[in-house]
């Protein structure tokens, strides 16, 4: 099988083989070899990506060209204004309004995982939204905080944290005093990371 591969792919496949069978240092040296093909590959698929979507030619992904690049990775769904909003954001730490070569695969990952729990996210808004305003107020969020700590509520300055920090934190998204579908990905991946900071603390008495 291997011997059909390209060139350096194929060398990948090949000093992964003989490292099984090789000594430690053989094994170490045949690893790294392999290792290193694997980043020629990942930099020229990277270099394909660029190429394609990068019609202005600056060597970053402006937003207009994000957007089609999450709309070819989400099989023609082409993402909303915020949502392309939020990947940049989050993509960028809010620090530019272009997506670099290696920051590519970040935004796709950021992508594909707000693409996998869109649904679950939707769920969860919905439940939670009962007077259908399209948006969550304090109280309805610390309910949903509290469904996905397993029951155990949030302190009001817990709720308080989340909601100043999500409500108008994605650009081109205004605070409304409210949590959006949008910003609730963000919420609750803000309260996720929160709980497990707080169940790896050891507190010393």
């Amino acid at each position: 099988m291997s011997a059909q591969l390209p060139g350096a792919l194929h060398a990948g496949v090949k000093a992964q083989k003989k490292a099984k069978k090789a000594g430690p240092k053989r094994k170490q040296a045949l690893m790294a070899r392999g290792l290193f093909w694997k980043e020629i590959q990942r930099e020229k698929k990277l270099d394909e990506l660029l190429e394609k979507y990068d019609t202005s030619n600056t060597g970053n992904l402006l937003k207009d060209e994000l957007m089609h690049l999450l709309q070819g990775a989400a099989n023609g769904r082409k993402p909303t204004e915020e949502e392309l909003n939020f990947v940049l954001w989050s993509t960028t730490e809010g620090k530019s309004d272009r997506v670099s070569k290696h920051e590519i695969p970040k935004a796709l990952d950021l992508w594909s995982d707000y693409e996998r729990n869109l649904r679950e996210v939707e769920e969860k808004f919905d439940k939670y939204d009962t007077n259908k305003s399209g948006k969550l107020e304090k109280d309805q969020l610390k309910l949903l905080l509290t469904d996905l700590d397993e029951g155990i509520p949030p302190t009001d300055a817990e709720v308080d944290w989340v909601f100043a920090t999500a409500d108008g934190a994605v650009e081109g998204v205004t605070p409304t005093g409210g949590i959006n579908k949008t910003e609730l990905m963000l919420a609750i991946s803000l309260w996720y990371t929160h709980v497990e900071d707080k169940s790896s603390c050891c507190v010393v008495s």
